[in-house]
């Protein structure tokens, strides 16, 4: 995706409607290669069981952004949802692998986070201090299996934000993104994410999502790379 191909998610649509939709520029650059290039690097994710129904890689990282501006790296450490949010993993301590230091320092990680920060900040108070934590998700497919991206079903994670940024996806078909208001049953969005940096931005205090499994598209193995940063306020 090229730069002009960019349509930001909208801070006037998060304030009103509690979700946006857009694409971040995407240049097919060294930094971008590099980036996308750690979705191969992933460790199986160790909480999943066979009765989730998915296959699933994953790292984690931890940042705190100041009410200054400053953005510094935070120890991993463990990561808990509530029962409450979360039916499948809730009340589970769970540790992943961290993020590599070159995943931090990579230009195009760091511009999707300073992109994402400013967006959160033109929604709430700027000097608001926010714990970012930052998932990188890689979800298989292989034969005539489904592999669910949310073995939860239809949920919300416990945070203030949500942004879900699509990294990539190869020979997939499934993958579609609900987005419910909560209380309602009837979607408010329903969209499968296509193109590198495709996005979804959420007030996961007012909205839940869903995402349908995905199936290969014809040779035996799916492939879908997500980056998910939740804030909280620290």
């Amino acid at each position: 995706m090229r730069t002009e191909d960019a349509v930001l998610p909208r801070s006037q649509d998060i304030a009103e409607k509690g979700w946006s939709h857009g694409r971040l520029p995407v240049s097919a650059n060294a930094d971008w290669r590099e980036f996308a290039s750690a979705w191969d690097d992933l460790p199986i994710d160790p909480y999943v069981r066979p009765s989730h129904r998915t296959s699933r890689y994953r790292r984690l990282g931890r940042l705190l952004a100041r009410g200054d501006g400053s953005v510094e790296r935070l120890p991993t450490g463990a990561f808990v949802q509530g029962r409450d949010v979360n039916r499948v993993y809730g009340g589970q301590v769970r540790v992943f692998e961290p993020l590599l230091g070159k995943t931090h320092d990579n230009a195009t990680f760091q511009a999707t986070i300073a992109h994402d920060l400013d967006l959160v900040r033109q929604v709430e108070e700027k000097e608001t201090e926010w714990v970012i934590t930052v998932h990188a998700i890689r979800v298989i497919a292989t034969g005539d299996a489904a592999s669910a991206p949310a073995p939860e079903g239809r949920h919300s994670d416990g945070h203030d934000y949500v942004i879900m940024h699509l990294v990539g996806r190869e020979n997939c078909l499934g993958g579609l993104s609900r987005l419910f208001r909560k209380g309602e049953d009837v979607p408010l969005f329903e969209h499968t994410l296509l193109a590198p940096m495709e996005t979804l931005v959420l007030n996961d205090r007012t909205m839940e999502h869903e995402v349908t499994p995905i199936v290969p598209g014809g040779s035996s193995t799916a492939i879908r790379d997500m980056m998910i940063v939740d804030f909280e306020r620290a």
